[in-house]
């Protein structure tokens, strides 16, 4: 399989070249730096690497994320470079060894139509536990959505395989959150590969450019905007639940009824636009994605007012409207998880990328 390696790198410190030059013996068929906007200070490593005559380097002035770096890189290999089938992305900051990376390439070759993993091992004594907590924690994460096992969400080296190619180059987000982006959807559409790889952290992991709040804030951005826009519409229909079934009528299958639907038609057109623009934005796809969300919306309204009126027919049982916003917790929950799978799935989106990108190699053109 003829593989590109991708480094992305900002603020490079004084091991990146003769990292780098390791590489001479090695036989990638193309070798790309990013320099992700380190600015003028940094310009005379970059010449270096130039200089070495095996890397091509792509430049712009001003920081723009990790992600952003990674798909520049990846439009640049699909706009110029046909021949390639495999790309091994590994991080500058010290924390993959060349022998790793070479394995990592020998497995994407292995298999070539699955997403190749490199994974470390959290267990040992120098990991810090801020590492150790996020990895853990992203790990659960990642297997409550995709049912799959991953040790290592957070290992920037990786193999991916032409298959993936699309979806690299689509993915969302510009920073740290795009790798996490990245596998999440990428298990929907091929199998995981793990290769055990070396445990590198520098002392106090003090290369890491990783900014605890912001970033951990931009990768689980999704659950997070989920959770806001439920609340968002969990208030707009608990309040119309409220004022209908006050003044509507005193039976209370009335109540139920009349509350239920009139709120929830409300409520569900603020929840539907919020999240296809907001929580799970992507292009195209809106008719599929209004039925799909139409027939969750009436199974909702069913389990709702059926379960709130069977509730309120037991003896001493509480006020309708707290019975009504226990049932919605409830299924606010299992509603992410069918909205992430279902509703507003990336498949189809990655399938007309495919097409997109067979479309670019034959004009040998970037793909837009």
């Amino acid at each position: 399989m003829n593989t590109a390696l991708v480094i992305p790198i900002y603020c490079p410190n004084e091991k990146v070249l003769p990292f780098l030059k390791s590489f001479k013996a090695s036989d990638f068929g193309l070798f790309v730096v990013v320099d992700d906007g380190s600015g003028e200070q940094y310009a005379p490593v970059f010449d270096a690497i130039r200089a070495l005559g095996l890397f091509t380097v792509l430049s712009y002035p001003t920081n723009k994320g990790k992600g952003h770096a990674l798909k520049e890189a990846f439009r640049y290999i699909y706009g110029q470079h046909p021949e390639i089938h495999g790309i091994v992305t590994a991080d500058g900051d010290g924390q993959h060894t060349y022998k790793d990376i070479l394995r990592v390439r020998d497995a994407l070759a292995e298999h070539p139509d699955e997403l190749v993993m490199g994974e470390r091992d959290f267990d040992g004594p120098n990991v810090p536990k801020r590492s150790k907590g996020g990895n853990r924690f992203s790990s659960f994460y990642f297997k409550m959505f995709s049912g799959k096992k991953l040790p290592d969400t957070q290992s920037g080296l990786r193999g991916i395989p032409e298959v993936l190619f699309p979806l690299a180059i689509d993915e969302q987000g510009e920073r740290y959150e795009y790798e996490m982006n990245f596998i999440m959807d990428a298990a929907k559409e091929t199998t995981i590969f793990q290769l055990p790889i070396e445990t590198i952290y520098e002392e106090g992991n003090k290369v890491s450019h990783f900014r605890p709040f912001l970033d951990t804030c931009r990768i689980y951005r999704t659950p997070i905007t989920y959770i806001l826009v439920a609340l968002s519409s969990w208030g707009v229909d608990e309040l119309a639940f409220y004022l209908i079934s006050t003044f509507i009528s005193n039976e209370p299958l009335w109540q139920v009824f009349y509350g239920v639907v009139i709120a929830r038609v409300i409520s569900g057109l603020f929840n539907f636009i919020m999240n296809m623009l907001v929580v799970f934005p992507s292009k195209g796809g809106r008719g599929q994605k209004s039925l799909r969300y139409a027939i969750m919306f009436v199974v909702n309204m069913g389990l709702t007012f059926g379960l709130t009126y069977a509730f309120s027919l037991i003896p001493n049982s509480w006020a309708l409207t707290l019975i009504k916003i226990c049932v919605d917790t409830v299924l606010a929950i299992a509603n992410y998880f069918v909205n992430w799978i279902w509703v507003f799935s990336k498949k189809k989106h990655a399938e007309k990328g495919a097409e997109k990108a067979v479309v670019a190699k034959e004009k040998g053109g970037d793909i837009q």
